[in-house]
């Protein structure tokens, strides 16, 4: 389904997060084993089959926490569609604003319903804004959006998400949830000057955008 999976590593503690683990555990694992990284967090943009199937072995490898939007946790993560077996314990659950650190790397979560009731994107801060790196699942491709026709989706609400992320320095790199695009990802200033769902200058455009 040419899902993304990263993998964000602080080089000095050797601390990590992956998120959206899914379909080739090994390797995932193996790629920690390989750069000397231990992996702390689990961070899932949403609770889709094709960005959460590799949770549960990731945590009973790793002990790691897993880290979500309270909502989608609970009614997507654990309890619906991935219906997860993993410790309560083992998750975190977010609210935009809310903030963690991966070793002193700060991520900072970004609510973003439309997608799903819970999508989420993590913001990780450089020490400049030209350093910044916001990882936005399904809420954002390059060139396009994520889906919002599913019965629980809202294009008003992504609407309102995609004005969210917009509002991050035009210097920040976004990566998408999938290889959907013309490349693997964007500066959000470039996308928001060729997305033509970025372009849209009010919610009636917008969804007009989304019905053709």
């Amino acid at each position: 389904m040419q899902n993304y999976v990263y993998v964000v590593g602080d080089m000095e503690t050797k601390e990590a997060a992956v998120i959206d683990p899914a379909w080739n555990v090994p390797a995932i694992l193996q790629v920690l084993k390989e750069e000397g990284y231990r992996l702390t967090h689990v961070l899932l943009t949403h609770g889709h089959y094709d960005h959460i199937n590799g949770v549960e072995d990731i945590v009973k490898a790793t002990d790691a926490t897993v880290v979500a939007e309270a909502r989608e946790l609970e009614e997507f993560v654990y309890e619906g569609m991935g219906g997860l077996v993993i410790p309560r314990s083992s998750l975190k659950k977010t609210f935009t604003g809310d903030r963690f650190s991966i070793g002193k790397t700060l991520v900072q979560a970004i609510v973003t319903p439309g997608h799903t009731p819970g999508s989420q994107c993590y913001w990780m801060r450089g020490k400049t804004s030209s350093e910044d790196v916001v990882v936005t699942g399904d809420t954002l491709f390059v060139g396009t959006i994520g889906r919002c026709d599913f019965p629980y989706s809202s294009p008003q609400d992504l609407f309102r998400s995609l004005s969210k992320i917009k509002k991050l320095h035009d210097e920040t790199v976004f990566y998408p949830g999938h290889d959907y695009g013309t490349k693997s990802s964007n500066t959000l200033g470039n996308e928001k000057k060729t997305n033509p769902f970025l372009l849209a200058k009010d919610i009636e455009q917008f969804l007009q955008l989304v019905r053709h």
